[in-house]
């Protein structure tokens, strides 16, 4: 979608006319759809002027980013116990189509990829609570990393040794280890996100 894609940029407003033009529908599921993505935490409706692509504050990404790391290194000892193998060669699977990305230099495909990643966890924990909770903030991780590699590109070499790591991690059960790496990737991450935020990477176009 437009908003995860980094199509529309981060603080861009939204005007419900527009949007129910271009899909030809009336503003009532418009406004239903814009609910939803508020929901999700990808909008801002603001009364009296209206819906806006969300944009995080630097208190927000801060908070986004420990949510990540506490739910990320809960999931993974569930996979561990629970579904080693699968989780293992679903992890692989993305590592070796991110080497490829990473060899062909596409960067968008490379961060969709980073996502589908951390996603594998969550897929293979068996706790619906846990894929609940992560599934309303995932979003607006992929629209922050999509934004970044759009709009403030940086060399991906450390990102790809660290989730080669990861990988290597889960599969060999060193699971105090993978908890150390998420952690350091998780911060870098952050810290990735804060530069962004502040050097103007992620502004909307002024209309």
């Amino acid at each position: 979608m437009a908003i995860v894609n980094a199509e529309l940029k981060l603080g861009e407003a939204l005007s419900e006319e527009k949007l129910a033009a271009s899909f030809e529908v009336s503003r009532t599921p418009v406004r239903e759809a814009l609910s939803l993505l508020q929901l999700q935490g990808l909008i801002e409706i603001a009364p009296q002027r209206g819906s806006f692509v969300f944009r995080p504050t630097p208190d927000d990404i801060e908070r986004l980013c420990d949510f990540r790391i506490a739910m990320e290194l809960a999931a993974a000892p569930l996979c561990a116990r629970r579904a080693h193998v699968s989780t293992a060669a679903d992890l692989t699977l993305c590592l070796e189509k991110m080497e490829a990305a990473f060899a062909e230099r596409d960067g968008l495909a490379y961060v969709t990829l980073d996502n589908d990643l951390h996603q594998v966890f969550f897929d293979h924990c068996g706790n619906k609570y846990f894929q609940d909770a992560y599934s309303l903030m995932s979003g607006r991780v992929a629209a922050l990393r999509n934004n970044l590699s759009k709009n403030h590109p940086a060399d991906q070499t450390l990102s790809l040794g660290e989730h080669r790591d990861i990988v290597h991690c889960f599969s060999e059960r060193h699971m105090d280890r993978l908890g150390d790496i998420l952690k350091v990737h998780i911060g870098r991450t952050r810290q990735n996100f804060l530069n962004a935020l502040d050097c103007g990477a992620f502004d909307a176009p002024q209309s």
